[in-house]
């Protein structure tokens, strides 16, 4: 059976695109990224590549390839925020359509032509694509709690009207009117930004068949991404008009979770995966959602117990983001 984002006329004309693709330090991921959209079933004239370095510390030279648009540009004055860096590739873009994809990640080969097919069919303003999980050279029970708990698109439109840049796709003119991501930041704006173009009346979807695969994360990398998102959830948490209590989440992450109920939330990862591991990956589900609540709880400290000065810059911050 065929779905509508498989449906294409081969001969009809494709608006361009912009690729915003923000980098620190690993140009060899992004040289390989730009390969893999290199090979898109996508006109290659169409596409515009926007490579954002977000302060490397280490000199950045990127191959050269068949695509003509490959723009290469510095975020200098916020290094280590890619919300910072992805509103600096939005001012550069020239596409009529901006999509976002992370440089540690790699895309399918259709991955453009269904996300792009799809927002023009169903009269959307931002799709959001599926994220799938590598896990070479061994999926590890802390990289399948990774899998389990990241970058579940689907259940982030559908129940919240959110979505993550690790893989949308935005009509260029939305960004007049939601103005752009908040600047400084180096986790949540993806959600707050969505969050306001939902309020202001622009349409969200989802296609689970424009595909790109991540990495899954490793221990470490796992609770410090649970760090980041637990600080980041905080200004979301904010933002949220019949919001919970400060402290009620961390309660919440105190019961055992349901790995029965998480894995039936993915079902496109193998349960071959997780044979054996099991008792691991219910482990690192519990210390990770227990982690990522006490960042919360600091940032909230931190915030309301910081300087008056403090606050006002971020709120300052926020509104400008805001009026862009």
């Amino acid at each position: 059976m065929k779905r509508e984002e498989d449906e294409y006329n081969a001969g009809e004309e494709l608006p361009t695109v912009s690729i915003i693709i923000p980098f620190f330090n690993n140009t060899e991921e992004v040289d390989a990224i730009v390969d893999q959209i290199t090979g898109q079933n996508y006109p290659g004239e169409q596409i515009e590549i926007i490579c954002i370095d977000n302060g490397s510390s280490l000199p950045v030279e990127l191959k050269k390839s068949t695509l003509s648009k490959i723009n290469l540009i510095e975020e200098k004055n916020h290094p280590n925020s890619p919300y910072s860096a992805r509103n600096r590739g939005i001012e550069a873009s020239t596409g009529e359509i901006i999509v976002f994809i992370d440089a540690n990640s790699w895309p399918d080969k259709n991955w453009l032509r269904y996300g792009v097919n799809y927002l023009l069919k169903n009269e959307a303003d931002i799709v959001a694509g599926r994220v799938d999980f590598d896990f070479e050279p061994k999926a590890t029970a802390a990289k399948l709690a990774d899998a389990l708990t990241s970058l579940n698109m689907k259940m982030a439109v559908e129940d919240r009207g959110a979505a993550y840049t690790a893989n949308i796709f935005v009509k260029k003119e939305v960004f007049e009117k939601t103005g752009f991501f908040e600047e400084n930041v180096r986790s949540g704006g993806d959600v707050r930004w969505t969050l306001r173009a939902k309020e202001i009346g622009f349409k969200i979807m989802y296609c689970g068949s424009a595909v790109v695969y991540k990495k899954a994360r490793d221990t470490k990398a796992l609770y410090r991404k649970k760090i980041r998102t637990g600080r980041g959830y905080f200004y979301s948490w904010r933002l949220e008009e019949e919001r919970t209590l400060w402290f009620y989440n961390f309660f919440r992450s105190l019961k055992p979770p349901d790995l029965k109920k998480k894995m039936a939330e993915k079902p496109f990862l193998p349960l071959s995966l997780f044979s054996g591991k099991k008792p691991g990956v219910w482990f690192h589900l519990y210390l990770s959602g227990i982690v990522e609540q006490v960042a919360f709880i600091m940032e909230f400290l931190k915030y309301n117990l910081g300087s008056q000065r403090d606050i006002d810059r971020r709120k300052k911050m926020m509104n400008k983001s805001e009026q862009k």
